[in-house]
């Protein structure tokens, strides 16, 4: 329901589902359980964009730390929640932290998923548009060359992503 209501811009409402969830979820399934760090993940997604920014990262670094322990540093929902913090710094003009977090994220997403995963793709878009934000203009467009190369290797070269990209240099 929380997760629904966040979908339909109903933040507040969906803050309070969250976090009712996630209580009852940690006595009945403990803090480490997958269920529980997805709705804490999720509660951190909604106070972001309801702008409760150190709230949401606080949550969000939580969820991150328990991920490491509980699937590991290389586990697809770890970098989804690395990718997410890197966001919310980057709503806090936190750039340079935000940029090495998503460096890393990426660099791990290659390594374990390979440079063709869609989630990689994602990534270093995610990267180079960073770069670009940065003034690193240079590294934006090197990184946006090879990233629209890849897209028209994996992705239909009319894909979404592939005009971003194309508009993004």
């Amino acid at each position: 329901l929380g997760w629904t209501l966040y979908q339909e811009g109903r933040l507040s409402e969906a803050e309070f589902e969250q976090r009712s969830l996630a209580a009852a979820e940690r006595r009945v399934f403990g803090s480490k359980n997958e269920e529980t760090i997805g709705t804490m993940g999720d509660l951190a997604t909604t106070l972001g964009e309801e702008g409760h920014l150190a709230e949401a990262e606080k949550v969000q670094r939580d969820v991150l730390e328990i991920q490491k322990r509980v699937l590991g540093a290389e586990s697809h929902y770890t970098l989804i929640s690395m990718n997410n913090l890197a966001t919310l710094l980057l709503k806090q003009h936190r750039v340079e932290e935000a940029e090495k977090l998503q460096e890393d994220t990426l660099e791990i997403q290659r390594r374990v998923f390979g440079p063709e995963n869609l989630t990689t793709i994602h990534y270093m878009m995610n990267v180079a548009q960073m770069k670009g934000e940065m003034g690193a203009d240079d590294d934006a467009v090197k990184l946006s060359i090879q990233l629209l190369d890849l897209e028209h290797r994996v992705l239909d070269p009319d894909s979404p992503e592939a005009a971003e990209t194309t508009y993004n240099l």
